[in-house]
Order: structure tokens, then sequence, then C-alpha cells
């Protein structure tokens, strides 16, 4: 009831569930109404015992009718409550004017808004619902912000005011609640862009309706836990390294050598079996102190390629003509490839001949893949990371808060694991290397990504649970795969 469902939807499909609870488990919408309010006041009493003023902000939506529901239980507790109106109540459906109606019965007053002080030490708001994707006028923005400057708790019913509950993206502000309570089916829009620093810390209650609301509904996209992701099997005894997978590496270009460096630790402490880098010739002296791995020159390729299980390539790599020519004959090679940083090419990858790809953009080369702006990647992740496995029939894995994983033709994973700490150099190197390391152990491309795209936030996590988030390095994500590796093993 508490935990945050594995299943995310789009807002079409949450009002599909919604009309399936009143047809399909004959819950009737005032009941559900009744429950959802109810719901958001016993979270607040429970949290804030001592207030004694809230003010709730209701809106002429369902989300409204919520905030009329926890005006009468905030009333009937002994709490003072200021409810304040915006928007035309006579578009309110008869299920929200009925609470409101309610709540003249008991001789309260609705006050419509026009700046006037906010006075409660709580902040409940129940202004817009999840249907919002138009931009705010300047009415609804004045309002908003004037509810982010009051120095209050914030809450907001199912999804904070202003937010895409699709995309997450502003439109163009919302209200930065400490606390959603959301109901029925998770919202993507919760998960994606900045959505997470708007709800707050989310809590979910399925308002009591049954699983079976949700039986003929297609998530949007899948939270990524131990359930959905897999680990190579365990190994025998009579095991040898060639077993496990010939990893090449190919990248770093003067100056660049570190990337291929932190990318290669990572593949053997995920288990790959042996692990070659092929760096600039002028380099290949610089990761003489990691003493199992294989450092050769660019120069090497040829004879590599045909000894190699997996290759990522990318890391480090830069743009001479020296790195053109590196792509130029991986192009042909079948095996499974990871391609990352500065091997991410439109051209490159339309030409591999591979049929197990994993491509791991960040927002701005995702856009060059795309020809489109890093803005523009943002405002809509899901639409881009589909567009990137539909254009390129690779599985990809768009980085940045809250990672996409995507293969075509399977819906895809997002990853709400790790913290803010991970943005620092070197992450996406060590991603990649776990993502190759896993190939070349026999898991399939999307599970390879999926796999270690969680593992890798959950090292951010441990890390973080002894350590300030800001201090986090790559290499401290290095260190700790084989400790994660073994707890997902015993759960």
């Amino acid at each position: 009831m508490y935990k945050i469902p594995m299943l995310l939807y789009d807002t079409k499909t949450v009002y599909e569930m919604d009309r399936a609870a009143v047809v399909t488990d004959g819950l009737k919408e005032i009941e559900l109404m009744r429950r959802a309010g109810q719901r958001v006041w016993q979270e607040i009493s429970a949290r804030w015992p001592e207030v004694s003023c809230v003010t709730i902000f209701a809106g002429s939506g369902n989300n409204g009718g919520d905030a009329y529901v926890i005006a009468l239980a905030a009333k009937a507790g002994g709490v003072d409550v200021q409810l304040i109106s915006q928007g035309d109540l006579a578009n309110q459906s008869e299920t929200s004017a009925y609470f409101r109606e309610q709540w003249q019965a008991a001789g309260a007053e609705i006050l419509p808004w026009k700046q006037q002080e906010i006075r409660g030490e709580v902040i409940v708001d129940g202004l817009l619902g999840i249907g919002l994707t138009r931009e705010l006028d300047k009415n609804w923005q004045s309002l908003i912000h004037s509810i982010n400057k009051k120095s209050a708790i914030r809450v907001a019913i199912d999804i904070p005011s202003g937010l895409n509950a699709n995309n997450g993206m502003a439109q163009p502000c919302a209200v930065h609640a400490d606390l959603t309570v959301t109901f029925i089916g998770a919202k993507t829009g919760q998960f994606l862009a900045d959505g997470p620093d708007f709800c707050g810390e989310l809590v979910f209650d399925d308002l009591g309706t049954s699983s079976r609301i949700g039986e003929d509904q297609v998530p949007a996209l899948i939270v990524l836990d131990r359930s959905n992701i897999k680990l190579p099997a365990k190994r025998k005894h009579n095991s040898h390294k060639n077993a496990f997978g010939h990893l090449l590496v190919i990248g770093g270009d003067k100056g660049m050598v570190g990337a291929v460096s932190l990318a290669a630790q990572a593949a053997l402490r995920s288990g790959a079996g042996l692990v070659t880098a092929l760096v600039h010739p002028d380099c290949a002296n610089s990761l003489s102190a990691i003493s199992e791995l294989m450092v050769l020159g660019w120069d090497s390729l040829d004879q590599k390629l045909e000894q190699a299980d997996v290759i990522l390539v990318g890391p480090g790599l830069g743009a001479s003509q020296a790195a053109r020519d590196c792509l130029e004959k991986i192009q042909a090679c079948k095996k499974p490839v990871v391609v990352d940083a500065g091997a991410l090419d439109a051209d490159f990858l339309h030409a591999l001949a591979s049929d197990q790809v994993v491509v791991t953009p960040h927002p701005g080369e995702a856009a060059r893949l795309l020809s489109m702006q890093s803005a523009e990647i943002q405002s809509d992740r899901l639409l881009a990371s589909q567009q990137l496995a539909d254009r390129f029939g690779m599985v990809s894995v768009l980085k940045g808060s809250g990672s996409i994983v995507q293969q075509a033709g399977s819906i895809p994973a997002i990853n709400i694991q790790g913290n803010p700490g991970m943005a620092s150099a070197g992450m996406g190197d060590v991603l990649a290397g776990m993502i190759a390391a896993l190939l070349g152990q026999g898991l399939s491309p999307f599970d390879a990504a999926k796999t270690a795209v969680l593992v890798h936030a959950l090292g951010a996590e441990d890390y973080a649970a002894d350590n300030d988030e800001t201090g986090l390095i790559a290499s401290d994500i290095v260190h700790r795969i084989p400790r994660l590796v073994k707890r997902l093993h015993e759960v």
C-alpha cells in the first residue's frame, strides 16, 4: 500500500484505471474521492500531529474534491482550516461539488484566491491534477509562486500542481511539494526530468482497488529492481577465464586514457574473464598500474578484433583520424558491441553489422544522434528513449536522472535508484564497462543494460550510506560492484 509500485503509467492509462475501479471493482466515484482525501489527511496528521492550521487550495477538478474531503477531516479533528479556491466552480464534477457542498453545509468558508496571506503551517495543494499539459497562464503561475515562497510544509494531492504527469516537466512552474500522495497508479512524470524534485517524498495508495483494474493496461515504464534484472549464473568450480568473455575496450586518446581505465576496471569487477585495452599508441604505458589489464595501441585492432568476444568502443576515443579509422574497422564486426562517448555517431551506428548493440548516450549525445537540442531530449525523455531504440534498432540507455533502458518492442525500464552525486566525471565509462562485461557472460543486450544500470546506481547509494554524496567519484562505484552483486544474488 505504501511502497512505490514497480509499474508506471501515462495519464491516459491512469484514467482508464480510474474507470475500471468503478466498473470492475464496483467502487463509486464518491467513495474513491473520500478515500483519497482521507488518505492524505491521515498522512498529514501522522507526520505533523501538532499542526494547528492548514491552508488547503482547492481547484475546480477532482483534486479540488479531494481537497474538500481533507478540509472536512481536518476540521473534524479540531484543526483550523483556511480553504482557498481557484478556478471556475461551475466546471466541478458532480462528485467534487458534493464535497464542496458538505463543506459549505458545515458553515465553513470558501475564499477565492486574492493573494491573501497564507496562514497554514501545512499547505495542501489540490489545485490541478494529472491532466495538465498546457503552459499555465500568469495568474496560475503567480499563485504557485506564492505557495512556494511560503515557509510551510507543502503536501500535493496526486501530483504537484503545474507538473506534467507524463514527462515530469513544469508548465513552466510547479508546486515544490515536500510530500506527494498519489493514487491508483504511479505516474511517469513523477519519476522523469524534474518530477522527483517537485514531488518530494512520494507515497502511493491504491485506495483499496484490486489488481484487476490494471490487468488490461500496459505500463509506460517498469521500475528496475531485483525482480526484473538478470545476473550471470553462479559459476561452476570447473571454470576458466575464457568462459566469461574477452572484452576489448577501444578508446583512450591522448589526455583521455582515464576513461578506458575506469571502463576496464569496472568490466573486471563485473566478472569479465579477460580485458584488453586499445589506446593511443603513445598512452599504452599509462595503464601499466592495472596489473590485470592487457594494454596495446590502436594499431593492434585488427588482430584483437578476431580474439575478442565483446567490443566496447568510445571511452576517451576522441575525434582524430586514427579514431575514425578504428570505427571503420569495427563496423563489420558482428560480435556484441557497447557504444559510448566518442563513438556515438549516427553514421557509425547505422553501419554496424552487429545485431547485439547497446548505446549509452547522455542527453547531449542523444540530441546529436537524433538531430535535436538537449532541452528537447530532457523535455520528453521517454519519447527520446523510444526514438533512439527505434531509429537505430539497438538497446539504448538514455543516461541521466531516471536513466531509461529501452529495447524496441519491449516495455522500457527506468532506474529510480542512485543519487545526484553520480553527476561526476567517469560515471558513464564505469557503466559502459559493466554492460560490456555482462554481455560477455551471456546476458542479452537488454538484460545486460538493465542489470548494469541498477547495480551502478546501487553503488552510489552504498557510498552515500557512509559519506556525503557530493564526494562520490566513479572509481567508488567500481570498488563496490562485487559486494552489490553478492547482495543481489542473496535476495
